[in-house]
């Protein structure tokens, strides 16, 4: 179900992006006395994208923050080995770039 729901909420963000590309490039070939109009309205449509945008991603968040819960407390063995190599993970990523000398 979260893959579904990521999917959903690419797509949807991608429709939401497309139509702001698509006022920006109105504004763009617009650039006559009404640019100023024309961008103005691109901008208005950027804001709501953003709110779009953090409207939908807000409760899937919530959602898969919820499971990641529920899986803790089902398996919290396998939870706790998981986050430690992650964190040895990055430990070692960090190490071998302080390793490196600059170029």
């Amino acid at each position: 179900m979260a893959k579904s729901l990521t999917r959903k909420l690419k797509h949807d963000v991608e429709d939401t992006l497309e139509d702001v590309g698509k006022a920006l490039h109105r504004a763009a070939d617009e650039l006559t006395d009404d640019a100023e109009e024309a961008v103005a309205q691109a901008a208005v449509g950027l804001r709501r994208a953003a709110a779009t945008l953090a409207d939908k991603t807000l409760p899937a968040i919530k959602g898969a923050a919820r499971k990641v819960a529920d899986e803790v407390k089902q398996h919290p063995i396998a939870s706790t080995a998981a986050a430690l190599t992650a964190a040895a993970a990055l430990i070692s990523l960090l190490a071998a770039t302080r390793k490196k000398p600059p170029e």
